[in-house]
């Protein structure tokens, strides 16, 4: 029995191992590489300013755009009670105390101030009626009996007249004026004007704002006040609708919260005023 050459069973595995490692060799070569993902380069983008507060209009831009205007701080007020008092009612932020509203009032007369009714900035919007050098008008909000008991005498000492806005449907009852209260101080000089029924808020319904302001009138109408047509929105808030409502029903003045003293025409349904609180008035830079 004869047996294969040895040297050529080793050159043939050598070359069969040579083989294989080269076809391996290829199929790794050929293997192509996987695609890189791109990971995107964030530009940084500046962070957005905050939008600067708009500067307020001057005396002359307003009259151009919305006059004639006038210079004239309106006051306003709610309470004029001790301060125990407003701390047991929960009410200190609405007060003034008496000693302060008197120093208050001694103050407007030393500077020279002349205090306004209604009938006056309403003459000077339709007729161009002159106003005095330094007019001021002094309003009062919700009909609280405080205005009868404590602020009413005070302003009559320092001959000083007052604008006072009811929410007639709550009247009589404790705390508030009553009408004869109002027939009373209006034949004094003070003048009563509306301030809805119930106190609403007037960012609602045409139909709710109607039913406050109508039944407000026709009430304040049939007790001889505000023959003029005054309004003041209650909480200051002031809806588009209502003002609508109120210039087609024929209102002279209507008056917000929003700080300002500027009055002008155009605007003459949403007059600002400057809220008093228990401080000298000159902080308030008059």
């Amino acid at each position: 029995m004869s047996f294969p050459d040895k040297p050529k069973v080793i050159t043939a595995t050598l070359l069969l191992f040579l083989a294989l490692a080269f076809l391996l060799l290829k199929q790794v070569k050929e293997v192509k590489p996987e695609a890189q993902v791109a990971i995107p380069t964030l530009t940084p983008t500046a962070s957005p300013s905050a939008t600067p507060t708009p500067k307020p209009l001057t005396f002359g831009q307003m009259n151009a755009l919305y006059g004639p205007c006038v210079s004239l701080p309106v006051l306003m007020y709610h309470h004029i009670q001790d301060g125990e008092t407003a701390a047991q009612n929960g009410n200190a932020y609405l007060t003034v105390s008496p000693e302060t509203f008197e120093k208050q009032l001694a103050y407007l007369n030393d500077k020279g101030y002349a205090s306004i009714g209604p009938a006056e900035l309403i003459s000077f919007f339709n007729q161009g009626q002159s106003l005095p050098k330094k007019p001021i008008m002094l309003t009062f909000d919700d009909g609280y009996s405080d205005f009868a008991t404590v602020a009413a005498p005070l302003l009559t000492r320092y001959s000083i007249k007052a604008t006072v806005f009811v929410p007639t449907g709550l009247l009589e009852n404790p705390g508030y004026l009553s009408w004869s209260n109002i027939t009373s101080l209006a034949q004094s000089g003070f003048y009563f004007g509306n301030h809805t029924w119930s106190h609403q808020n007037l960012g609602t319904t045409l139909e709710k704002i109607k039913k406050e302001v109508d039944t407000a009138q026709v009430q304040l109408t049939d007790h001889g006040q505000d023959p003029l047509k005054v309004f003041a929105y209650p909480y200051g808030t002031i809806s588009q609708r209502a003002a609508n409502y109120l210039r087609e029903s024929g209102y002279q003045l209507a008056l917000t919260t929003t700080p300002g003293r500027i009055l002008c025409t155009k605007q003459r349904l949403s007059l600002p005023r400057i809220r008093i609180g228990n401080t000298a008035l000159s902080f308030y830079g008059l």
